[in-house]
């Protein structure tokens, strides 16, 4: 009884969430053992709600399990609830106001996620995932690498049974574009596989409106444009993975997976430029994109080996990935007598560009914890990343401008890095420094411009505090630092040349490194459950885009290493349980971007912020209502403009059946009050033109949404502690397309 007792206590401390700490005393298990406390004792009910947060020197963790909503959402819904993570109206993802982030499922990069998380993670069923990590402080294994956070999305694990489970989604929405996704795990023994495909149909009933204004600070004329847009295409994604655990000892793990999609569009637009006085050009442009094409293939394998040393392990990874687009596109242009673009002698473009990537990682890695307290992880890295580019322009009646330009870009990577962690009673630290050398090569096949290649040392330190209160109250102070290597759409110089515009790359542009600094406290309770994040984060050699006006009245764009930035930011995490059956959740952050260039002359700051807000209301009939507002926006785009904001709102009622919940029904409307149309606006406040760009696109959307999962099998497959993640290129291809790559239906 006296055991019984005490567990009872117990659980009435956890449910205070430090109100009561530590353990019942015998004093206190003694007088509710007394007589007179049993005659009036009938029942006890512990009644708390399970904390859906923790965090620990290197992260912050969401209980997927642990949330109701995970039983009927998706990945993607999941993450709105996450703290520090935003997702704004078109499903964009950023974490502390940034995109440089990699995108983990079990502790591996998932090249899958990173390319198109729109779809795969609205294709993941929350009830699969155990929890949402958000590696906010990577440490000296990744920081070089320029990931400025991790988003790991750990699956279910549970008991070794054999058989097969699974869920099967399919939705369709107003527009009539149908979505279908399934996922499957299986166990036979110590091999656990699992297999997921994703499908999605973009149909070319959803439009984009584009309006244009620009007053040329130059010479005082001012250019207007307006355009209509529509997309068809499919998108296909997959993965398969499988571990073998011979003993506890070992694991070998593996896995092979894809991305793909192959849009085409439509545009009509129609562009004027006045001068002081008269109309300067005023001609229509229709263009025809037949193909816009996009794969990325991606195999990985890893190797661990544990010493009968507790928290040992020895890792040896290497992965291959491997990338291509493809853009064809054809544009043809009226206009009235003396109306065509100043100093065009063409009538029409084609335009053939195509990119490929190809990337080989090698890692060792070597954990092991000694005297209690003390953890040192070290490792060695090499990369081997080679892209390429070709672009064809043929101009119609103008054979001059023609031009067919290649460029092969080379990077060799050879890293090593050392971490110490020391951990003692509520007091965490860790201190790490890593170590970095590239070789870098362009090759112009063409002869456009003279081969040349670089070398770059690096030395990245990073250092974390963490101070654990107690169970519901922490700190942590976190210093890191990171390196983004332009990639080949910055490097590419190719002259992309149309009436309106001229773009091309910079291959003489260096390595960025950025510094950050932040400050976390979480308090966990029974009813309130928040978090504050101030953080502070700087670079004075980013790239940026330089822009401006020609003499022929066209925009031009290229990249320089001339920007230097300063962040300063605040994140908030709120959720209250307000009433038994009546949850809110506030997620959000507002933060100070402050740019400048001494090359260019220019500064800029802004305020930017992210705001969602979510209650959920359980109804009768097992009946589930959920509400949700946000708003995006105050992004600075370089030096020259700034983005506005945008709101978006939605309603959602869920039901299951069956036993376990197994069936799920689900109606959803995107945006239903107000217009059917989002817009979202670039303010242009400096430079040679100010004035501003706005895209239009259809928003308003009702969807239904059937799920099903099947089997019984709550195993999945198990991944070494460390694995491979390069993530360090920003602009062209890369491993898994990065955050460049447009997604389907979006």
């Amino acid at each position: 009884m006296r055991k019984i007792v005490y567990l009872l206590l117990l659980l009435t401390s956890l449910a205070g969430y430090g109100q009561q700490t530590g353990e019942p005393t015998a004093a206190e298990v003694d007088s509710l053992l007394s007589d007179t406390i049993f005659q009036h004792l009938s029942e006890i009910e512990v009644k708390a709600i399970r904390p859906l947060i923790k965090t620990d020197i290197d992260r912050l963790a969401y209980d997927v399990q642990a949330d109701a909503d995970s039983r009927t959402n998706t990945a993607l819904e999941m993450l709105r609830k996450v703290p520090l993570v935003a997702v704004d109206g078109q499903d964009n993802i950023t974490i502390r106001g940034a995109s440089n982030f990699k995108i983990y499922k079990n502790g591996h990069p998932d090249p899958s996620l990173s390319s198109n998380a729109k779809d795969v993670l609205k294709a993941i069923p929350a009830n699969m995932i155990k929890r949402i990590e958000v590696i906010t402080e990577p440490g000296a294994k990744y920081d070089a690498e320029g990931v400025g956070a991790i988003l790991n999305i750990v699956m279910i694990e549970g008991n070794s049974i054999k058989g097969v489970t699974g869920t099967v989604t399919a939705g369709i929405d107003t527009y009539a574009n149908p979505r279908g996704s399934a996922y499957v795990t299986t166990q036979i023994g110590p091999v656990v596989a699992s297999v997921n495909y994703g499908y999605h149909h973009q149909g070319n009933n959803m439009k984009v409106i584009g309006e244009e204004q620009f007053n040329f600070t130059k010479n005082g004329n001012k250019r207007t444009s307006h355009s209509e847009s529509t997309f068809t295409g499919n998108v296909h994604y997959g993965n398969v993975e499988f571990s073998y655990e011979p003993d506890t000892l070992n694991l070998l793990s593996a896995s092979f997976g894809g991305y793909y999609y192959n849009m085409a569009s439509d545009v009509n637009s129609h562009m004027l430029l006045l001068g002081a006085a008269d109309t300067l050009q005023h001609y229509n442009t229709i263009t025809h994109q037949p193909t816009q094409s996009y794969y990325s293939l991606n195999g990985r394998a890893d190797y661990q080996h544990r010493t009968r040393r507790k928290g040992e392990a020895l890792t040896l990874s290497y992965m291959i990935s491997a990338s291509r687009s493809a853009n064809e596109m054809t544009a043809s242009f009226t206009a009235p007598e003396g109306m065509m673009p100043i100093g065009v002698d063409y009538s029409g473009y084609d335009q053939d560009g195509r990119e490929r990537f190809m990337e080989h990682t090698f890692q060792f890695d070597w954990t092991r914890p000694f005297a209690l307290r003390h953890t040192i992880e070290t490792g060695l890295k090499y990369i081997n990343r080679r892209n390429t580019s070709n672009t064809t322009m043929t101009y119609a009646g103008d054979a001059a401008h023609d031009f067919n330009s290649r460029f092969r870009h080379i990077t060799q990577v050879a890293a090593a890095y050392l971490s110490y962690t020391y951990r003692y009673q509520k007091l965490t630290a860790r201190a790490g420094l890593r170590y970095e050398y590239s070789y870098l090569s362009a090759r112009f096949p063409d002869g456009s411009q003279q081969n040349f290649h670089k070398s770059i040392s690096d030395w990245v330190p990073s250092a974390s505090l963490n101070y654990q209160f107690s169970f519901a109250r922490s700190l942590k102070l976190s210093f890191a630092t990171a390196i983004r290597r332009p990639g080949i759409s910055y490097l590419n110089p190719a002259v992309v040349e149309t009436p309106q515009s001229v773009n091309y790359g910079n291959p003489a542009l260096e390595s960025a490194r950025n510094y950050s600094i932040s400050l976390t406290y979480m308090q966990i309770g029974a009813k309130l459950t928040f978090n504050v994040a101030p953080s502070v984060s700087f670079s004075n050699n980013s790239i940026c885009a330089v822009t401006g006006i020609d003499d022929k009245q066209r925009t031009f764009s290229t990249y320089r290493n001339a920007l230097s930035e300063r962040y300063y930011g605040l994140s908030g995490f709120l959720q209250w349980q307000v009433f038994d059956k009546t949850q809110l959740m506030v997620n959000g952050n507002v933060g100070y971007n402050d740019y400048h260039s001494t090359d260019l002359g220019l500064d800029l700051g802004r305020w930017s912020s992210f705001f969602y807000a979510q209650v959920t209301q359980q109804l009768p009939w097992k009946l589930r209502l959920t509400a949700n507002v946000g708003k995006w926006g105050g992004d600075l785009n370089g030096l020259y403009s700034y983005m506005g904001h945008v709101w978006f709102h939605g309603l959602s009622l869920q039901r299951s059946w069956l036993s376990e919940n197994r069936l799920t029904v689900s109606i959803s409307a995107q945006n239903p009050f107000g217009g059917k149309y989002s817009r979202m606006k670039m303010h242009y406040v400096q430079g040679d033109y100010t004035g501003f760009s706005s895209n239009r696109w259809t928003q308003r959307m009702f969807s239904l949404s059937v799920s099903y999962r099947f089997g019984s099998l709550r195993a999945n497959v198990k991944k070494t502690d460390k694995t491979i993640d390069n993530n360090d290129v920003v602009g062209g291809a890369s491993v898994g397309g990065g955050q460049n790559q447009p997604s389907g239906g979006n």
